[in-house]
Protein backbone atom coordinates (compact mmCIF):
# COMPACT_ATOMS: atom_id res chain seq x y z
CA UNK A 1 0.00 0.00 0.00
CA UNK A 2 2.77 2.39 0.96
CA UNK A 3 4.73 1.43 -2.16
CA UNK A 4 1.74 2.31 -4.38
CA UNK A 5 1.37 5.72 -2.72
CA UNK A 6 5.06 6.40 -3.18
CA UNK A 7 4.86 5.53 -6.85
CA UNK A 8 1.92 7.89 -7.33
CA UNK A 9 3.79 10.75 -5.63
CA UNK A 10 6.85 10.16 -7.80
CA UNK A 11 4.72 10.13 -10.95
CA UNK A 12 3.05 13.43 -10.02
CA UNK A 13 6.41 15.03 -9.23
CA UNK A 14 7.80 13.90 -12.59
CA UNK A 15 4.83 15.38 -14.51
CA UNK A 16 5.21 18.72 -12.72
CA UNK A 17 8.96 18.80 -13.42
CA UNK A 18 8.40 18.14 -17.13
CA UNK A 19 5.76 20.88 -17.29
CA UNK A 20 8.15 23.42 -15.74
CA UNK A 21 10.95 22.44 -18.13
CA UNK A 22 8.64 22.70 -21.14
CA UNK A 23 7.53 26.21 -20.16
CA UNK A 24 11.08 27.36 -19.64
CA UNK A 25 12.16 26.10 -23.06
CA UNK A 26 9.20 27.55 -25.01
CA UNK A 27 9.98 30.55 -27.24
CA UNK A 28 8.72 33.93 -26.01
CA UNK A 29 6.04 35.57 -28.20
CA UNK A 30 7.00 39.18 -28.81
CA UNK A 31 4.28 41.66 -29.72
CA UNK A 32 6.64 44.29 -31.03
CA UNK A 33 10.08 44.78 -32.48
CA UNK A 34 12.99 46.13 -30.37
CA UNK A 35 12.37 49.72 -31.53
CA UNK A 36 8.77 49.63 -30.36
CA UNK A 37 7.22 49.32 -33.82
CA UNK A 38 4.60 46.67 -34.40
CA UNK A 39 6.17 43.62 -36.00
CA UNK A 40 3.14 43.38 -38.31
CA UNK A 41 3.54 46.87 -39.75
CA UNK A 42 2.98 47.10 -43.51
CA UNK A 43 5.98 48.48 -45.38
CA UNK A 44 9.01 50.27 -43.97
CA UNK A 45 8.44 52.11 -40.65
CA UNK A 46 8.77 55.89 -40.79
CA UNK A 47 7.49 59.02 -39.05
CA UNK A 48 5.60 61.76 -40.89
CA UNK A 49 7.44 65.05 -40.32
CA UNK A 50 5.57 67.36 -42.68
CA UNK A 51 2.48 67.28 -44.90
CA UNK A 52 2.77 69.28 -48.14
CA UNK A 53 -0.81 68.73 -49.29
CA UNK A 54 -3.40 65.97 -49.53
CA UNK A 55 -1.23 63.46 -51.39
CA UNK A 56 2.37 64.54 -50.66
CA UNK A 57 4.34 64.40 -47.41
CA UNK A 58 7.79 64.16 -45.86
CA UNK A 59 8.81 61.17 -43.73
CA UNK A 60 11.84 60.29 -41.64
CA UNK A 61 13.11 56.73 -41.55
CA UNK A 62 14.81 55.00 -38.62
CA UNK A 63 18.24 55.59 -40.15
CA UNK A 64 17.60 59.34 -39.97
CA UNK A 65 17.07 59.83 -43.70
CA UNK A 66 14.20 62.12 -44.75
CA UNK A 67 12.31 61.56 -47.99
CA UNK A 68 9.47 63.32 -49.78
CA UNK A 69 6.72 60.84 -50.64
CA UNK A 70 4.04 61.08 -53.33
CA UNK A 71 1.11 58.73 -52.72
CA UNK A 72 0.59 56.19 -55.49
CA UNK A 73 -2.52 55.97 -57.69
CA UNK A 74 -4.34 58.94 -56.12
CA UNK A 75 -4.64 62.65 -56.82
CA UNK A 76 -6.09 65.31 -54.53
CA UNK A 77 -7.08 68.84 -55.61
CA UNK A 78 -4.32 71.45 -55.51
CA UNK A 79 -3.69 74.01 -52.78
CA UNK A 80 -0.32 75.47 -53.77
CA UNK A 81 -0.10 75.10 -57.53
CA UNK A 82 1.51 78.17 -59.21
CA UNK A 83 -1.01 78.13 -62.07
CA UNK A 84 -4.09 76.35 -60.70
CA UNK A 85 -3.98 77.90 -57.23
CA UNK A 86 -6.46 76.55 -54.68
CA UNK A 87 -8.96 74.10 -56.13
CA UNK A 88 -12.29 73.01 -54.60
CA UNK A 89 -11.74 70.42 -51.85
CA UNK A 90 -8.00 71.04 -51.95
CA UNK A 91 -7.94 72.60 -48.47
CA UNK A 92 -10.20 69.85 -47.14
CA UNK A 93 -7.99 67.03 -48.42
CA UNK A 94 -4.84 68.77 -47.19
CA UNK A 95 -6.34 69.34 -43.73
CA UNK A 96 -7.47 65.71 -43.51
CA UNK A 97 -4.01 64.38 -44.34
CA UNK A 98 -2.34 66.77 -41.91
CA UNK A 99 -4.73 65.85 -39.10
CA UNK A 100 -4.42 62.12 -39.67
CA UNK A 101 -0.69 61.78 -40.38
CA UNK A 102 1.40 64.62 -38.96
CA UNK A 103 3.81 63.20 -36.36
CA UNK A 104 2.39 59.69 -36.78
CA UNK A 105 4.32 56.46 -37.31
CA UNK A 106 3.35 54.98 -40.65
CA UNK A 107 4.38 52.22 -43.01
CA UNK A 108 5.84 53.12 -46.41
CA UNK A 109 5.04 50.45 -49.00
CA UNK A 110 6.74 50.80 -52.37
CA UNK A 111 5.53 49.22 -55.60
CA UNK A 112 7.83 48.29 -58.51
CA UNK A 113 9.12 51.70 -59.66
CA UNK A 114 10.34 53.60 -56.61
CA UNK A 115 10.55 57.24 -57.75
CA UNK A 116 8.90 59.76 -60.06
CA UNK A 117 10.66 62.22 -62.35
CA UNK A 118 10.98 64.70 -59.47
CA UNK A 119 12.89 62.21 -57.32
CA UNK A 120 10.04 61.66 -54.88
CA UNK A 121 9.37 58.22 -53.43
CA UNK A 122 6.17 56.69 -54.79
CA UNK A 123 4.39 54.77 -52.08
CA UNK A 124 1.26 53.50 -50.37
CA UNK A 125 0.93 54.93 -46.87
CA UNK A 126 -0.24 52.60 -44.12
CA UNK A 127 -1.47 53.79 -40.75
CA UNK A 128 -2.23 50.73 -38.69
CA UNK A 129 -4.10 48.35 -40.97
CA UNK A 130 -5.55 51.19 -43.05
CA UNK A 131 -4.25 52.05 -46.50
CA UNK A 132 -4.33 55.86 -46.33
CA UNK A 133 -4.33 56.29 -50.13
CA UNK A 134 -7.55 54.31 -50.22
CA UNK A 135 -8.97 56.25 -47.28
CA UNK A 136 -8.69 59.50 -49.26
CA UNK A 137 -10.74 57.88 -52.03
CA UNK A 138 -13.28 56.61 -49.53
CA UNK A 139 -13.79 60.12 -48.14
CA UNK A 140 -14.23 61.64 -51.59
CA UNK A 141 -11.06 63.70 -51.19
CA UNK A 142 -9.10 62.15 -54.07
CA UNK A 143 -9.57 60.50 -57.45
CA UNK A 144 -7.79 57.46 -58.88
CA UNK A 145 -5.04 58.86 -61.12
CA UNK A 146 -1.55 58.41 -62.54
CA UNK A 147 -2.09 54.72 -63.20
CA UNK A 148 1.24 53.81 -64.77
CA UNK A 149 2.28 50.13 -64.90
CA UNK A 150 3.96 48.44 -63.18
CA UNK A 151 2.81 50.50 -60.13
CA UNK A 152 -0.75 49.15 -60.12
CA UNK A 153 -0.85 46.80 -57.13
CA UNK A 154 -4.05 48.18 -55.57
CA UNK A 155 -5.65 49.87 -58.58
CA UNK A 156 -8.68 47.55 -58.78
CA UNK A 157 -9.68 47.97 -55.14
CA UNK A 158 -8.97 51.71 -55.35
CA UNK A 159 -11.37 52.03 -58.29
CA UNK A 160 -14.02 50.06 -56.43
CA UNK A 161 -13.66 52.41 -53.45
CA UNK A 162 -13.87 55.46 -55.74
CA UNK A 163 -17.04 54.15 -57.33
CA UNK A 164 -18.72 53.97 -53.92
CA UNK A 165 -17.75 57.58 -53.19
CA UNK A 166 -19.13 58.62 -56.58
CA UNK A 167 -22.43 56.91 -55.87
CA UNK A 168 -22.68 58.72 -52.53
CA UNK A 169 -21.86 62.04 -54.19
CA UNK A 170 -19.41 63.07 -51.45
CA UNK A 171 -16.43 65.41 -51.56
CA UNK A 172 -15.10 66.02 -55.05
CA UNK A 173 -18.01 64.01 -56.45
CA UNK A 174 -20.56 66.49 -55.08
CA UNK A 175 -19.66 68.90 -57.91
CA UNK A 176 -20.92 67.69 -61.25
CA UNK A 177 -18.20 67.00 -63.85
CA UNK A 178 -15.50 68.42 -61.54
CA UNK A 179 -13.36 65.31 -61.07
CA UNK A 180 -12.60 63.66 -64.40
CA UNK A 181 -10.03 61.23 -65.77
CA UNK A 182 -7.74 64.03 -66.94
CA UNK A 183 -7.89 66.08 -63.72
CA UNK A 184 -10.09 68.57 -61.90
CA UNK A 185 -12.19 71.03 -63.87
CA UNK A 186 -13.07 74.08 -61.81
CA UNK A 187 -15.32 75.57 -64.48
CA UNK A 188 -17.70 72.69 -63.77
CA UNK A 189 -18.32 73.74 -60.17
CA UNK A 190 -20.59 76.65 -61.02
CA UNK A 191 -22.50 77.27 -64.24
CA UNK A 192 -22.45 81.03 -63.51
CA UNK A 193 -18.84 81.14 -64.74
CA UNK A 194 -20.13 80.32 -68.24
CA UNK A 195 -23.04 82.76 -68.34
CA UNK A 196 -21.56 84.83 -71.16
CA UNK A 197 -20.10 81.91 -73.09
CA UNK A 198 -21.68 79.53 -75.56
CA UNK A 199 -21.59 76.01 -74.03
CA UNK A 200 -19.49 73.43 -75.87
CA UNK A 201 -22.57 71.20 -75.96
CA UNK A 202 -25.56 73.55 -76.13
CA UNK A 203 -28.46 72.41 -73.97
CA UNK A 204 -31.70 71.50 -75.64
CA UNK A 205 -33.99 74.52 -76.14
CA UNK A 206 -37.03 72.34 -75.94
CA UNK A 207 -38.85 72.55 -72.63
CA UNK A 208 -40.16 69.23 -71.38
CA UNK A 209 -43.91 69.08 -71.74
CA UNK A 210 -46.32 68.78 -68.84
CA UNK A 211 -44.91 67.84 -65.46
CA UNK A 212 -42.16 65.68 -66.93
CA UNK A 213 -39.49 68.35 -66.56
CA UNK A 214 -36.73 66.72 -64.54
CA UNK A 215 -33.50 66.52 -66.54
CA UNK A 216 -31.05 63.64 -66.14
CA UNK A 217 -27.34 63.57 -67.02
CA UNK A 218 -26.41 60.05 -68.14
CA UNK A 219 -22.67 60.50 -67.55
CA UNK A 220 -22.85 61.75 -63.96
CA UNK A 221 -26.15 60.01 -63.11
CA UNK A 222 -27.39 63.28 -61.59
CA UNK A 223 -30.87 64.74 -62.11
CA UNK A 224 -31.80 68.43 -62.05
CA UNK A 225 -35.13 69.94 -61.04
CA UNK A 226 -36.54 73.27 -62.29
CA UNK A 227 -35.11 76.18 -60.32
CA UNK A 228 -31.81 74.41 -59.65
CA UNK A 229 -28.59 76.27 -60.33
CA UNK A 230 -27.56 73.94 -63.15
CA UNK A 231 -31.02 73.25 -64.57
CA UNK A 232 -30.94 75.67 -67.52
CA UNK A 233 -27.46 74.66 -68.70
CA UNK A 234 -28.09 70.93 -68.38
CA UNK A 235 -28.85 69.09 -71.58
CA UNK A 236 -31.94 66.93 -71.20
CA UNK A 237 -30.39 63.58 -72.05
CA UNK A 238 -33.21 61.82 -70.23
CA UNK A 239 -36.45 63.18 -68.80
CA UNK A 240 -38.25 62.10 -65.63
CA UNK A 241 -41.73 62.97 -64.45
CA UNK A 242 -40.89 62.74 -60.74
CA UNK A 243 -37.90 62.61 -58.43
CA UNK A 244 -38.99 59.16 -57.30
CA UNK A 245 -38.78 57.98 -60.91
CA UNK A 246 -35.27 59.45 -61.28
CA UNK A 247 -34.06 57.88 -58.05
CA UNK A 248 -35.53 54.52 -59.02
CA UNK A 249 -33.48 54.71 -62.22
CA UNK A 250 -30.33 55.14 -60.16
CA UNK A 251 -29.95 58.92 -60.44
CA UNK A 252 -29.20 61.26 -57.53
CA UNK A 253 -30.34 64.84 -57.07
CA UNK A 254 -27.98 67.73 -57.89
CA UNK A 255 -26.84 69.54 -54.75
CA UNK A 256 -26.85 72.89 -56.51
Amino acid sequence: MEKNSLKKLLSIAMVCLLAVLAAACSPVQESSSPDGQSAAIKGTPATVTYVVDGDTLDVKFKNGKTERVRMLLVDTPETKHPRLGVQPFGPESSKFTKTQLTGKKVGIELDISERDKYGRLLAYIWIGKQNFNQLLLEKGLARVAYVYPPNTKYVDQFRATQEKAQQKGIGIWSIENYAQEDGFHENSKSPSSNENKQPANPPSNEKPKGKCNIKGNKQSMIYHVPGGQSYDVTKAEVIFCSEAEAQKAGYRKAKR
